[in-house]
């Protein structure tokens, strides 16, 4: 049975982790945004190339949702990781994910996620 610091924990844990996709999602449109008005102001767009205001709404908002997917699946891939290395414990944790490694990626890629834990 768990007690309430432990929901607590929980739940704010949860709350950063919305805040910080919230927050991913909407610097990412600000970023798109920004970008495509930028090319607008400065004449690299224009009638010529066919870009009407419907097609680059449902571009973006193509684009955007399926970025919003990709986020969501990350921090699902991150909760199952924290869940399996809480569950296994640090060592086995490790041994195992060094395991899988070798069994699916190249050894050139083995390298490359190597470097990336440690940055």
């Amino acid at each position: 049975m768990a007690d309430a610091g432990d929901e607590t924990k929980k739940d704010a844990e949860e709350n950063t982790e919305e805040n910080g996709l919230e927050e991913t999602r909407r610097s990412l449109e600000d970023f798109v945004t920004d970008h495509y008005n930028q090319q607008m102001d400065e004449g690299k767009m224009d009638a010529t190339d066919e870009i009407c205001d419907e097609r680059t709404a449902k571009f973006f908002s193509r684009a955007l949702a399926e970025s919003r997917r990709m986020n969501a699946e990350v921090q699902k891939s991150n909760r199952k990781s924290e869940k399996l290395h809480t569950e296994l414990g640090a060592e086995r944790y490790v041994q195992w994910q060094a395991e899988h490694a070798s069994e699916v990626l190249l050894p050139h890629e083995v390298e490359l996620v190597k470097d990336s834990q440690y940055q």
